[in-house]
């Protein structure tokens, strides 16, 4: 057991050793450790980012408006996938079945990276009704064909 000596104890004066114990001090140290190590930042590895879509605040008279982009929307379905565009095009990929064509989409996602190599943007746009594990099985799709700078939205105001 750990103490400290804080003297006296000679001269005909009262000792004052005191003894602290160091083992709970110790536990309390390694709890807090422990802590801080389960809640570090390299926890974040596996996380998806994602942005959502809200509207935003108008700008302010003095800033010009933004250019107009093209935004590409991949909308989850309950029937499939429809990956389309704010400029008027539009690719359906039905499903197999229950299941989603995943395949297909990959397929649909590389052809629109040959044709756009520098875009990085996307919006997922689930419907109502959709699984949750089907609208995160399209975003790891996304994600993994290049398109970094996934949004989210409800999808009904975007095309």
């Amino acid at each position: 057991m750990g103490g400290i000596d804080t003297g006296g104890g000679h001269g005909g004066k009262k000792n004052v050793d005191q003894e602290i114990p160091l083992v709970p001090f110790i536990d309390l140290l390694f709890c807090c450790i422990m802590f801080l190590l389960a809640t570090a930042v390299w926890n974040q590895l596996a996380r998806i980012s994602a942005n959502q879509q809200v509207p935003g605040q108008a700008p302010t008279p003095d800033q010009p408006p933004p250019e107009e982009r093209v935004k590409l929307i991949l909308q989850v379905q309950n029937s499939g996938y429809v990956l389309a565009s704010t400029a008027g095009d539009s690719i359906t990929i039905a499903k197999n079945g229950d299941s989603y064509n995943l395949e297909e989409l990959r397929t649909k996602l590389q052809e629109r990276k040959r044709l756009e190599p520098n875009r990085r943007d996307i919006i997922v746009a689930p419907e109502d009704g959709v699984r949750y594990e089907d609208v995160v099985n399209a975003m790891d799709m996304v994600v993994g064909e290049g398109f970094v700078e996934m949004s989210l939205s409800d999808g009904a105001t975007l095309l």
